[in-house]
């Protein structure tokens, strides 16, 4: 027989309802700890302690996370039971992540991103091309999301893209999910967030099992028509001269003492 809604569902709407607005208001208290807690904690030119800075940005990600997490749910009207399994993988995934920055650092880097990198396969260099929707990321403090990554052979295999921010230089780590081996690891040496491209070295061990220094790019709009995976060999000059403009105007790499 199929179940009729009546006052029982009504009453556990509400109260599911109740639990979320308590939990937000308890997000924006702990948000304004924190805020507060920095406030105080500054001596009169504005500094603050490292472990004051600790305090205050633990306060202030559970705080956003909480809020976050909370009204994400309630615009999307998920029941009692969704509300609060969403809420603790949003709060677990942000503070568990060990690829941590500020949160404000991260806001540019929260966007749709193509990517590009040169890596070996079956002995000749390539250009490959997959898309970082790192815009997908609801983590507080952190970034990660995972991607479907197109092997040559047909396969489609789950990596997981993490990003973190350092003063100027922006991080992204990848590795296929589940695992901690065949690491990615790339760094965009100016990163302020206002620029279309953005270009890097990584280290990568490539599809031939040798590990490589390499040429990597991150741009807002596609830079070839080519589709993700193995780009066309026709793009590749011109990736090639993308990356050398824009990286070797204002870096250098492995510069000799003699």
């Amino acid at each position: 027989m199929p179940r009729r809604s009546g006052a029982g569902d009504v009453g556990s709407w509400a109260s599911g309802e109740a639990r979320a607005w308590l939990i937000l208001a308890l997000g924006v208290v702990t948000t304004g700890f924190g805020v507060a807690f920095a406030a105080a904690a500054a001596d009169d030119h504005g500094r603050i302690s490292l472990p004051n800075q600790e305090i205050s940005g633990v306060l202030t990600a559970l705080g956003g996370g909480i809020v976050g997490a909370v009204v994400s749910i309630m615009v999307a009207r998920a029941s009692d039971r969704e509300t609060l399994q969403h809420m603790t993988e949003v709060l677990e995934d942000s503070l568990t992540s060990t690829l941590r920055s500020h949160n404000e650092r991260l806001a540019p880097v929260r966007q749709l991103w193509h990517h590009y990198y040169v890596t070996k396969l079956r002995g000749q260099y390539v250009w490959r091309y997959e898309r970082y929707p790192l815009h997908l990321s609801a983590h507080v403090g952190s970034l990660a999301v995972e991607i479907d990554v197109q092997s040559d052979s047909g396969h489609t295999h789950k990596y997981l893209v993490e990003a973190f921010v350092r003063h100027e230089r922006l991080t992204i780590v990848s590795h296929k999910a589940g695992e901690e081996v065949n690491v990615f690891e790339e760094v965009y040496p100016q990163f302020d967030g206002e620029l279309s491209e953005y270009f890097g070295l990584g280290v990568v061990r490539t599809w031939d099992a040798t590990n490589i220094v390499t040429k990597a790019i991150l741009s807002r709009l596609p830079l070839v028509s080519g589709t993700e995976g193995t780009l066309p060999e026709g793009d590749f000059a011109e990736l090639d001269r993308i990356w050398e403009l824009g990286f070797k105007r204002l870096n250098e790499v492995l510069p000799d003492c003699a």
